[in-house]
């Protein structure tokens, strides 16, 4: 195995999957007890952005707009990684504004009691 990581953006965020942590890339194995399951979840809920090569899962193109396009974000591979799988799948999606938010939301004080 050549790369570590397989990284890509999406339209709002980027995933990544950990090659080093992943079991069918260490194993090399046709049968992992994952199931590829990230690769399944992407089929069934995506719209199958990742695929199987060489016993690891890949991206089924190379050209980064045309994921960006093709990815829905669903978060299924994260998902299925993490319940069926190593949890080598990590989805960073910022949220703008969170921060401001959560300031807010912290500082304000809760009213007890019915207003007057």
């Amino acid at each position: 195995m050549t790369e570590e990581k397989l990284e890509f953006e999406t339209r709002t965020g980027k995933i990544t999957i950990d090659y080093s942590r992943c079991e069918p890339a260490i194993k090399n194995s046709l049968e992992p007890s994952c199931g590829f399951s990230c690769v399944k979840a992407c089929r069934l809920y995506g719209r199958n952005v990742l695929r199987i090569e060489g016993n690891i899962p890949v991206l089924t193109v190379a050209d980064a707009s045309e994921i960006k396009r093709m990815d829905n974000e669903c978060l299924a591979c994260e998902y299925a990684c993490w319940s069926q799988g190593t949890g080598c799948i990590s989805i960073e999606l910022p949220l703008p504004g969170i921060d401001e938010y959560r300031k807010k939301t912290l500082s304000a004080k809760p009213q007890i009691g019915r207003p007057d």
